[in-house]
């Protein structure tokens, strides 16, 4: 039977068992900022005896108390998107400068670098007339391949790209070894082509030939200033650097269709083969513009449109480009950068050098790209406990200060050893085995966690015939042993560091 003084909201006339105030109620109750230091009058602290109140309680997650005491609403959020990203965004305090034309200038930096101008030749080589539907096969599978990225990117909004997708689908250590992998082949790929870049310049200017390694220490060192003053500088300095290299492509592409109709065009199934696994190598980099995300606004919507619209145009690009070529140059198989000539031949003399000094530029901008993109990777893996947290420290403008000097730091150390040619093969391993691994994390998540929130979700299909593409590029290009055993004791090396970091933080204790 109910009590006297029940008033049948759980509460009593009793002051013993008055139930507290509710936040925002009375003269006692005081908030801060966002109500974080709500003051409660000791009443509230009283233990609440009634049933019907516990049931009250119960049925009503605030019970009455003020909203600083109750989860928010955006952790609930950010659980349905993976433990990874709520953790991250405790730790990070990343500025989100990046906007859409950063993030796209980001992926074409990552795609369009020095294989354009070094691959149209041994293209025509393998392919003949079958290299342009090559180019276009090989644009549409990474196409595909974009399409899992953008799904992926779009349930992230933290710094990371390939890591933080395998982390999430299969765990730290899978995650680990994608992300090592991909932060060791932009930092080589940065220490490769700043070498490429000063040996490209000595066609111009003498001296700088035998300058080769301080040239490129000076390249890679300069870029990482940029980056450490602010993000926005750094995404300026990528975009502006494809706009720069890009334009000349874009004109020089478009002149040479007049050529078109003199291509000895052909449809031959196994040289289109060849090409498209020739073509991998200038078609990757894509996925950069989705690794700072952290740093981007609106990452959800801005990053997805970013990965698919950098591979579309550069596949567009670079299949107009060999089309160009093949038309205007008979012998274009025998010559070794034929893009000044188609320049020259399409537009005057005067295009031949304006082309190369575009071909320093790009250069450039893929080290950019690169430059800005790889110290991110630190920066996730350190925030996730797998290398030192230092990593994870900011300048006073916001930008991962530690994780920039440790990327600058060990790309102008390789860049003094290390040559071009050396990392193409190697590459491409590393690359089509991140590629296979992102398409099969998305769609282990779609299984785990179909209900996960998505700004974009392709069909099923999408992500089955992009993991199929992946698996069959990396299968046809038949690797060498040393490439191999280069990979291995390059994922090998990622894992002495996580092991010895696990063990310091035993022996001396977590540190802040």
């Amino acid at each position: 039977m109910a009590h006297r003084g029940d008033r049948g909201d759980g509460s009593r006339r009793s002051r013993q068992h008055r139930l507290p105030q509710r936040a925002g109620e009375g003269e006692g109750c005081r908030h801060g900022e966002a109500g974080a230091r709500a003051e409660i009058p000791g009443h509230v602290c009283q233990p609440i005896q009634g049933r019907r109140a516990r049931l009250r309680r119960r049925g009503d997650p605030s019970g009455g108390y003020a909203a600083a005491a109750l989860p928010r609403a955006a952790d609930a959020a950010e659980q349905a998107t993976g433990r990874a990203a709520a953790q991250a965004r405790e730790h990070s305090a990343l500025k989100r400068d990046l906007t859409l034309v950063d993030a796209i200038g980001i992926g074409v930096n990552g795609i369009v670098g020095s294989g354009i101008y070094l691959l149209v030749a041994p293209l025509a080589r393998v392919g003949g007339g079958s290299s342009v539907a090559g180019v276009l096969g090989c644009g549409a599978l990474c196409v595909l391949i974009a399409l899992c990225f953008a799904e992926l990117s779009s349930m992230y909004d933290r710094s990371g790209g390939p890591y933080v997708y395998a982390a999430d689908a299969f765990g730290h250590y899978v995650g680990f070894a994608v992300g090592w992998l991909g932060m060791a082949t932009g930092v080589l790929g940065l220490a490769a082509v700043s070498v490429g870049f000063a040996a490209a310049l000595g066609r111009f200017i003498p001296a700088a030939a035998t300058a080769r390694a301080p040239i490129a220490v000076a390249v890679i060192v300069a870029l990482g200033i940029i980056n450490w003053r602010g993000v926005k500088q750094g995404g300026r300095t990528s975009t502006a650097l494809s706009v720069v290299k890009i334009v000349p492509l874009v004109v020089v592409a478009l002149a040479g269709l007049r050529f078109a109709p003199r291509a000895p065009l052909a449809l031959v199934p196994s040289d289109a083969i060849s090409a498209a696994f020739l073509s991998i190598f200038m078609m990757s980099g894509f996925e950069y513009a989705a690794v700072p995300a952290g740093e981007v606004r609106d990452a959800r919507r801005t990053v997805p449109l970013a990965v698919v619209g950098s591979i579309c145009g550069a596949s567009l690009l670079y299949a107009l480009l060999q089309l160009a070529a093949l038309g205007a140059l008979p012998n274009v198989a025998s010559r070794e950068q034929p893009l000044p000539d188609v320049a020259a031949r399409a537009l005057g003399s005067w295009a031949g050098p304006v082309i190369g000094v575009t071909a320093l530029f790009s250069m450039l901008g893929f080290c950019a790209g690169v430059a800005l993109v790889a110290p991110r990777y630190f920066t996730a893996m350190a925030e996730d406990g797998h290398l030192p947290r230092a990593l994870t420290r900011l300048s006073p403008r916001g930008t991962p200060a530690a994780a920039i000097c440790a990327s600058t730091a060990f790309a102008a150390a390789l860049a003094i050893v290390l040559g071009y040619a050396s990392l193409v093969d190697v590459s491409n391993v590393v690359i089509l085995s991140g590629y296979a691994l992102s398409c099969l994390a998305a769609l282990t998540l779609r299984l785990r966690r179909p209900d996960a929130p998505r700004r974009y979700r392709p069909p099923w299909f999408v992500p089955v015939l992009a993991l199929a593409a992946a698996v069959a590029l990396l299968v046809s290009a038949r690797p060498r042993a040393a490439e191999w055993t280069f990979a291995v004791l390059l994922l090998a090396s990622g894992f002495f560091c996580r092991t010895a970091t696990a063990l310091a933080r035993r022996w001396l204790g977590p540190r802040p």
